[in-house]
């Protein structure tokens, strides 16, 4: 627990992990209640589809606006006029349903302005958590922010399911705007010195010009240039594909095979879930001193080989047991690879490179759900639940013997970045 007290006992930390916890909180309650408005206002299974789509697809046009964004003004005032703007759209649908002026509409454009500025926040934290953290408190701070996420996850879908009994859905929202605002508190009362270098970035040359300007290009480039970013994308794409595969599939399972109902599927993926914060913490907590880069390689492959166990298609109990395990090789690979692309990505474009990596890696679990899809219409699930654990563990096989995974920032304990 070390490890955790010596970064929250940081101010500017405290308070970035403090406002992003409370605010991912916020979103994992939001979507339940956007989707049970629109349930309640007759909108149909399609419509939900509709709905879910506007929410995500435009992540993929604002992530690379976001990238720019961040790179060229203070990272911290951009994030938080993401949440102000975000807060006041969340914000506007309880107070139109106070009204009595809400619309079907109303809440498919809300959900849009959620998508289009998601990825500002999500890469925007990074590039923060690369300026106040030490290089070699790097893994702890991105296990934290994993934590942020799984929290929410955890808690969020359950808490809204509670309010929206009792209180009603536009109490859910209003309660998610409040968060933004907490957010943007947090972000503001940090230091200004956050805008600039940290202990992490101080001793190497600065980046040339072009890697400064130039919009979007040079941090293609530099990703094109970078094997080991390459590599561990590649893993990641394969990862989400596998993961859009598995929440399509984990509910036909629990029916079919296991011959229960949704608080089955509930509790199976309440076990992914507790195995993945069960591995972040103690990813988080310990000093870590083998390669990370074939660190991540092995967990995935140990993930794969836990996964291939689903072709038995266990009983209840060891189907449990097996997503736990899951939940726990597949924990570490987000820190450690954050750690890594902090450790190669020059400061002056971390808000692209992280906003173009989070993006292309967020647009395969739509992917994922569309070929499950196609692997389910004939009603065996075998072939699903091998690529499953193929699509995990043979990337991870892979990585073992790649060169690029075992040296230089993906292998040293502690490494410096570029300086801004």
């Amino acid at each position: 627990m070390n490890q955790y007290l010596e970064l929250l006992r940081r101010r500017d930390y405290a308070l970035l992990w403090g406002g992003a916890t409370i605010s991912a909180l916020g979103d994992g309650m939001s979507f339940v209640a956007l989707v049970w408005l629109l349930i309640e206002r007759g909108g149909s299974a399609a419509d939900v589809g509709w709905l879910a789509a506007v929410y995500t697809a435009p992540v993929v046009v604002g992530g690379i606006a976001a990238g720019v964004i961040l790179d060229r003004f203070d990272a911290r005032r951009v994030i938080a006029a993401d949440n102000v703007i975000r807060g006041i759209a969340i914000g506007s649908v309880p107070l139109a349903s106070a009204l009595g002026v809400l619309t079907t509409p109303h809440l498919f454009v809300v959900a849009a302005v959620y998508g289009l500025l998601f990825m500002t926040s999500i890469a925007g934290i990074p590039t923060m958590i690369a300026r106040l953290a030490d290089p070699d408190k790097l893994t702890t701070a991105n296990a934290m922010e994993s934590i942020s996420y799984g929290i929410a996850g955890l808690i969020g879908p359950a808490f809204a399911g509670v309010v929206i009994a009792v209180l009603g859905a536009p109490v859910v929202l209003a309660i998610d705007a409040v968060t933004y605002g907490v957010f943007v508190v947090c972000l503001l009362a940090m230091g200004t010195s956050t805008a600039g270098t940290s202990p992490a970035s101080e001793e190497r040359p600065a980046p040339n010009e072009e890697a400064v300007g130039g919009g979007v290009g040079p941090a293609v480039r530099f990703i094109v240039g970078a094997p080991a970013i390459v590599a561990i994308t590649v893993m990641y794409m394969c990862l989400n594909v596998s993961g859009g595969i598995a929440i399509v599939l984990i509910p036909i399972y629990a029916r079919d095979v296991l011959g229960g109902g949704p608080d089955t599927f509930g509790l199976l993926l309440s076990a992914l879930t507790a195995g993945e914060l069960t591995g972040l913490l103690v990813i988080g907590a310990v000093r870590w001193r083998w390669p990370l880069g074939r660190s991540i390689a092995a967990a995935a492959l140990a993930d794969g080989l836990v996964l291939s166990l689903l072709v038995l298609r266990p009983s209840l109990l060891p189907m449990l047991a097996i997503l736990a395990l899951s939940g726990v090789a597949e924990s570490s690979l987000t820190p450690w690879a954050q750690t890594i692309r902090m450790r190669l990505i020059p400061p002056a474009m971390r808000g692209r490179v992280f906003a173009l990596l989070r993006t292309l890696m967020q647009s395969t679990k739509p992917i994922g759900s569309i070929v499950a899809g196609l692997l389910l219409a004939g009603g065996d699930i075998t072939v699903a639940l091998v690529a499953i654990a193929v699509l995990v563990g043979v990337p991870g096989a892979i990585g073992l013997f790649l060169p690029a995974l075992g040296r230089g920032p993906t292998a040293e304990p502690q490494a410096v970045t570029v300086a801004e």
